[in-house]
This record gives C-alpha cells, structure tokens and sequence, in this order.
C-alpha cells in the first residue's frame, strides 16, 4: 500500500522550504551556497541582494546562470492511541532539482539597470509515503468508532463489534513555486553610496492532486470480514432489525463520503514587491548594505479540476490571502588585505504584519530573524574557497505548529570555491546543509470528532536540508 500525504494546506508545499523566513527564499545563488552570506554583495548576483551595489561592477554587461538541487527531508513522530504500528514515523521528501536564479546587469556610466529570475518562495513538490497523521488519524477512528457503535448489536451477532484494524489507499502530490521577476535602476551618487530602486513581479501557483481509496476495515468474517466500512455496516443491516436496519444504512452512505474523496485542485495568485536598496563604502576594505523589500500582497484564486475538490475541502473561485512579508537586509563586507574577506548578515522578516490563512496574530509571536557569518580566502589569483554560517529565530508559536506546518531554529552551513576560469567567465561551486531543531506540541484530538471524547496526543517535528549549488558569472566589461 502506498500512502503520501492527504489535502492538506498549501503552506505544506508552499511558502520558504530553504533558507529565508517562513515564506521567502534568500538562497538565490550558487555564491551563497558557498558563502551563506551575500546582503553586501557587489558581484553580479547583487541584482537580488544589493542592487545598489551593482554600480561597483564598472562599465559593461554582467550575467550570471545558477542552479541549486535541493532535498529536504521531514519527520513527524506521532503517538496517537489508534494508529497503526504507533509512535509512527511519518517521513516526508520535499525535492527541487531544478532551483535556477538568472541575473543580468547593464552599466554605463553612473546607473546600472539590472534584472533577475528566481524562485523567491516555494520551489519545490512533496511526497509523504507512509501518509501524515492528521488524516490517518480520522481514519483509524474507524476502529474505536466502530466497536462502540455496534457494541448494542453483539447481542444479535456475537462479536459483531470485534473491529480489530484499518486499512487505506491514500495519494497526493503537491507542487508549489512563488517565481520572481525583478527589474532594478541604481545610481552612483558619489564614490561612497550608491541608491537603487526596483520591483518583483511574483506569480505563484501551488497544485495538489490526490484521492482516498479503497479504506478498509477488518470486522467479523461473517459479515465481510476485510471490507470497506460503509459496506460492513450494510451487511449488519441486511440481517438485523429496525431501527438498527435504518441507522446502519445511514451511517454507511456517510462512511462512503469519508472514505472516497479525489483532488485535482490549483491555487494561483500574484503581486508586486517594492524594493529600495543603498550601498555605503566609507572605507575601501568595507562595503555596507541596506535593502528593504515591501510586503507582497498575494491574492490565491483556487481553480477545483473535473469536480474534484477532497469533498468539499477546495472550493472553486474561492479566493485567499497568501501575502509574503516585508523584509528588512543589512549586510557588510570586510577586506582587511586583497586575498581576505570576511562578511556578516542580519534579515527581518515582518510575519507579524501579516493576516494570512497560515499566518496572523494567533500563530506569530514576534518577527523572523535570520543571521550569520562568512569569510572567504583567495589561493590563487584565479581561485578562492569559501565557507560560511547563517542561523534563524523562527517568529511561530505551537498555534502554528502542526503536521502540515511547522517552523523550528536552524544552523546553516555552507562551503565551497569559485574559479576564474578566463576573463570572461568565472565558475562557483558549493554546497550547503542545514539543521533544525526539533519542534513539539502536545494537543488534544477529538475521536471521530466528538468533543465527549478528547484523546492527548503529542508530536515532534524533525528536518533537515542540503543543497547543492553552481553557477557560471560571464563579464562583458570592466569590473
């Protein structure tokens, strides 16, 4: 049996799965990769970081082809009365083999004009192949749910109520990508700062597509023994009489609804980022940049496929707000000596303006702050390794907190080189892990969703990610 996760929502696919807040992505170039830190970049892929700092590339064109692979993995440990083989490990694969970022920048005296390409949230599809527990755990209420309504029925069929286990049929697959399209002007007002403004044009689109089947339970042999659960309550009624015979057929035609659902459902949007940028060289060995970008104000439209809606779960042309937040990059970079760089870098994201489906005053205590440090080293005139750290504090309390969504403090790390391979092209490689700490919530689940009955449940929430980056840097001009 194959099980992957069911219709849940679309922060599972969507929002930030690298490094960024919890709805943006910042790992936008291979040089990050093996860096981890590029707010005061003033190399080509400054288009996204700092596109004040692009009039220190000189005269000329300036474009720059990266690709990250990526994988994620997450784990959620359940321990759930009725759930099968429990505490259950639900482990979940998140992959994005293709994550491109595409920059260009022409300069001509003081101004450079500039754009990029890149996926700024989401980037990736989703796979849970043993299910998530939200769901299995409605579906192996059947078992309890089952046994304590047919309990009054063992007097005409012995062992009528002897539910002993459950079985399902369960797919999904989820994709979601928020692609950014940016366009910037900067303008040298001085040999020390520099001023850009520019806009994102981000579309976003998030699809699902999955069905319940085939759900079974295993009840008495002679009344079907291995069957489906509205049909097992059919049988019963067939053979015993009323009122039990009327109840029995209703509950059945309900438990067909339960068990039987299809989703073919997309989700799309778009909006426009405002983003204004300076770059500040007080010193020549120091670089300073500050970018502030607008929040996005997305509004999702849900488009329900051949009627297939998770029954009733999606609901067509309803519309949604999905915005992505302000966000605040301070950066600066430090060459004591020609060989030696070192840099540091601060993010804010402003979670607690927004008031999203997944995010607003219930599930945000305060704003995501991300942070760290990188240096790199020259060997060579033509090549340089590099290694570097960044670190989040999510912004989420546990209301945010679940199977379908969970944010938890990182540790990132990243290593690698770039080579100049002519005067026209350079080439940088890197790579990139990151740790979470783990996240838990104690809460109560309602069995078959009857408030008599409450049952403790717990969770932790585990994950991990690598990334594998390169890219090429072409220079048609004087840097």
């Amino acid at each position: 049996m194959r099980k992957i996760i069911v219709f849940s929502s679309a922060m599972l696919i969507s929002g930030s799965l690298f490094a960024g807040g919890l709805v943006t992505n910042t790992n936008q170039s291979a040089m990050f990769t093996r860096l981890q830190n590029r707010n005061a970049s003033t190399s080509i892929d400054a288009v996204y970081y700092n596109p004040a700092g692009l009039t220190k590339l000189g005269n000329g064109l300036f474009l720059s082809v990266n690709n990250q692979t990526i994988s994620q993995t997450k784990t959620v440990i359940n321990n759930y009365n009725y759930l099968a083989n429990k505490p259950r490990d639900f482990v979940g694969k998140v992959s994005a083999p293709v994550f491109p970022g595409v920059y260009a920048a022409f300069n001509m005296g003081k101004l450079s004009f500039s754009a990029g390409f890149n996926p700024v949230g989401g980037g990736g599809g989703a796979k849970y192949d043993e299910g998530l527990p939200s769901f299995e755990m409605n579906i192996s209420d059947l078992v309890p749910g089952l046994q304590s309504q047919l309990q009054p029925l063992a007097g005409f069929i012995p062992g009528v109520n002897g539910i002993s286990g459950y079985n399902a049929d369960i797919f999904f697959e989820g994709t979601s990508v928020y692609f950014g399209y940016q366009a910037n002007v900067a303008y040298e007002l001085n040999d020390m700062i520099s001023v850009a403004l520019g806009a994102r044009l981000v579309t976003a689109k998030n699809t699902y597509s999955g069905y319940i089947r085939d759900v079974t339970i295993t009840g008495l042999a002679a009344m079907g023994g291995t069957v489906a659960p509205g049909q097992y309550l059919r049988n019963i009624a067939a053979v015993v009489p009323e009122p039990f015979k009327t109840q029995l057929n209703t509950n059945a035609a309900g438990l067909d609804m339960r068990t039987q659902v299809e989703a073919d459902v997309e989700e799309t949007g778009s909006g426009i980022t405002p983003i204004i940028s300076v770059n500040i060289s007080p010193l020549e060995m120091l670089n300073v940049a500050v970018k502030y970008e607008f929040a996005t104000k997305l509004e999702m439209t849900t488009t329900v496929n051949d009627n297939k809606s998770a029954g009733g779960m999606f609901v067509n042309d309803s519309k949604f707000r999905a915005d992505m937040p302000a966000m605040l990059a301070v950066g600066a970079e430090l060459r004591p000596i020609d060989k030696f760089m070192v840099t540091a870098s601060f993010n804010t994201y402003f979670d607690k303006n927004l008031d999203t489906k997944a995010i607003n005053s219930t599930t945000i205590d305060k704003n995501f702050m991300e942070y760290g440090l990188g240096a790199e080293y020259g060997l060579s005139d033509k090549l340089k390794v590099s290694a570097g750290w960044v670190a989040t504090s999510t912004s989420v309390n546990t209301n945010y907190q679940s199977d379908q969504t969970y944010s938890t403090n990182t540790n990132s790390f990243g290593a690698g080189f770039g080579y100049r391979l002519n005067s026209l092209v350079e080439l940088n490689i890197g790579g990139q892990y990151t740790m979470y700490a783990d996240g838990t919530k104690d809460f109560t689940h309602l069995l078959g969703g009857n408030a008599a009955f409450p049952i403790p449940v717990s969770e932790t929430y585990q994950k991990k990610t690598w990334l594998i980056g390169i890219g090429a840097n072409f220079f048609f001009g004087k840097e």
